[in-house]
């Protein structure tokens, strides 16, 4: 339908494949996977789940049948813990791809159209309204009793209330809209949103050993490979 009230056009059919072109879908991608076997294999080459491992044959081999038993038991306990911890830590990155809503509106040739959240592309006139998740990060053109709910990045549960005359006038991916609405040219899509490179500063977090793990991986080594 013709959009004359708010005087804005938006792009053309040819602006959005060549954006699309330009910048891709909006769409959050990783390179680590979440796997299981990948997951068994990590913790299968822990120096603790090693060191466990050994103390047990060495139970079982001296006819300490019970004490193996229990060091089995404690193998099984350290084995769900870390299974859990892992799992729970990398799932971290597939659920923030839930903040994002299956289709948006978006305003194209002067009209609005609902497409696919994955199909924004940058320049394009992004409508949102009350009870939204914004697919995207943008500037905002017109507003109208606008107020979003950031606590998805800042943490603080209250909503702030956006103009365009404002200094916080931006939009960003994976907010919700409290009230009103508002049109927002797009200015980051997929991992170029706030959104995705929290996704990408978490996927490059690097896990530091505790003192007490590298005491027990270099125990470990040496065991392994006992000098002459």
């Amino acid at each position: 339908m013709p959009i004359t009230n708010f005087n804005i056009q938006g792009l053309s059919i040819d602006q959005v494949q060549h954006a699309r072109e330009i910048y891709g879908a909006n769409k959050l991608t990783y390179k680590k996977e979440n796997t299981l076997l990948v997951t068994i294999k990590r913790l299968l080459t822990e120096p603790m789940m090693i060191l466990l491992l050994g103390a047990a044959m060495i139970y079982f081999f001296s006819g300490k049948i019970g004490d193996g038993i229990f060091m089995g038991a404690a193998i099984i306990f350290q084995a769900f813990i870390s299974l859990y911890q892992y799992t729970r830590s990398k799932n971290a990155l597939e659920k923030l791809k839930d903040f994002a809503q299956p289709n948006c509106k978006v305003i194209r040739q002067g009209e609005i159209t609902s497409i696919k959240s994955e199909e924004i592309v940058i320049g394009d006139s992004l409508l949102v309204e009350e009870g939204a998740l914004i697919a995207a990060d943008g500037q905002i053109v017109y507003t109208n009793d606008f107020s979003v709910n950031e606590s998805i990045l800042t943490g603080e549960s209250l909503s702030v209330l956006k103009e365009v005359s404002s200094e916080n006038n931006t939009i960003s991916s994976g907010t919700m809209v409290s009230s009103g609405m508002a049109i927002a040219t797009v200015t980051a899509i997929g991992n170029q949103t706030k959104l995705g490179k929290i996704g990408v500063s978490l996927e490059s977090v690097q896990e530091e050993k505790t003192p007490l793990e590298v005491q027990i991986a270099n125990f470990v080594k040496k065991w392994l490979s006992p000098e002459p």
